[in-house]
């Protein structure tokens, strides 16, 4: 099994990761190691996730929850051999029309 992370995705990581740490550094730290964990057990079972309730482009996308940091979701798509991770985004922002548009 393998995982993918789009540069969109690594964006969103890298943002999110500075956002924490700008206020609180060891929450920042948890936000990764519990982001990793969400990561692997996606890799092991990759049809896991709920599908989202609102109709999309991608049509196998996928989203998962990271634990103890319940906005920040895991966009994703289950692939032959792992997982194609697409986004991690805030559940509170418009995350329909930023996954369909590719707009912030």
């Amino acid at each position: 099994m393998s995982v993918s992370i789009s540069r969109l995705a690594e964006e969103d990581l890298a943002h999110i990761y500075g956002f924490i740490a700008s206020h609180d550094p060891d929450a920042a730290e948890r936000f990764r190691i519990e982001t990793e964990k969400a990561i692997r057990l996606l890799e092991k079972h990759p049809e896991m996730g709920p599908r989202p309730s609102w109709e999309t482009r991608h049509i196998r996308l996928r989203f998962w929850v990271i634990s103890r940091f319940n906005n920040y979701l895991i966009y994703y798509e289950p692939e032959k051999n792992g997982v194609s991770i697409e986004r991690v985004l805030d559940g509170r922002r418009d995350v329909h029309r930023i996954i369909q548009t590719g707009e912030e």
